[in-house]
């Protein structure tokens, strides 16, 4: 896919000098390869983004059981994959703001730099750099992209916060939820622009450390993806 993909684009950057130099047979035989990719591209973003809104809103609901979830988490990622494949568009290093990591091309933001310690509800301050930071990239250079962001949680069961968010899947949605609150009311990043997805403690950097100290604290955190073009 992603081969007939980048044909068709090279086909549009060159379209021009290609009108002189082939037979008008091959230029439409191109000319419908490039749009059967945009189609198949289309199809997918469209199963992809249904799928999510399904996932979050029964897990938000409660209406989803542990087996369920994992099923359509790995059926995410793989649509996920696909698309990454397509678009192959990412964040570049010098996006990255302070204290934040690039995750599988995506920024990921420590929860210690945003949130305080089993709470989703964004730290006391009057600003968050990271966050500032990223928003002006948002705005500037990936305008025309949409946004996914993702809370992941660490493994520990939620102690003294267990009656506000039961489930750590909750707790990373409700995260996730108020970074974009943060982005959109100070920055004006429009919700239409969001998708919002928690994968809870189910998506751990190294599964090998999850229960580590060190593999705890890493594990908490809030990633940004970019997603497909506005359209």
């Amino acid at each position: 896919m992603r081969r007939l993909v980048v044909r068709g684009l090279v086909v549009v950057c060159v379209l021009p000098l290609l009108v002189g130099c082939v037979s008008y047979g091959e230029y439409n035989r191109l000319k419908g390869e490039l749009e059967l990719a945009e189609q198949a591209n289309r199809q997918l973003i469209d199963q992809y983004n249904r799928l999510l809104v399904k996932t979050n809103r029964q897990a938000a609901d409660g209406t989803i059981s542990e087996e369920e979830h994992k099923a359509a988490l790995a059926q995410l990622a793989a649509l996920r994959e696909q698309l990454k494949n397509q678009e192959g568009t990412s964040f570049a290093k010098e996006d990255l703001p302070d204290g934040a990591k690039i995750e599988e091309g995506g920024i990921s933001l420590g929860s210690g730099l945003l949130f305080n310690s089993g709470m989703a509800s964004l730290k006391k301050a009057t600003h968050f750099p990271a966050l500032d930071q990223l928003a002006g990239s948002l705005k500037g250079k990936y305008s025309d992209y949409n946004i996914i962001i993702e809370g992941h949680t660490d493994n520990e069961p939620l102690k003294q916060t267990k009656k506000l968010y039961e489930y750590n899947l909750k707790l990373g949605f409700e995260r996730a939820t108020n970074v974009f609150k943060y982005l959109n009311l100070k920055h004006g990043i429009p919700e239409g622009r969001v998708t919002i997805f928690s994968y809870g403690m189910s998506k751990p950097l190294n599964p090998d450390t999850a229960s580590t100290k060190e593999g705890r604290r890493d594990n908490r955190r809030v990633v940004f993806r970019l997603a497909q073009r506005i359209q």
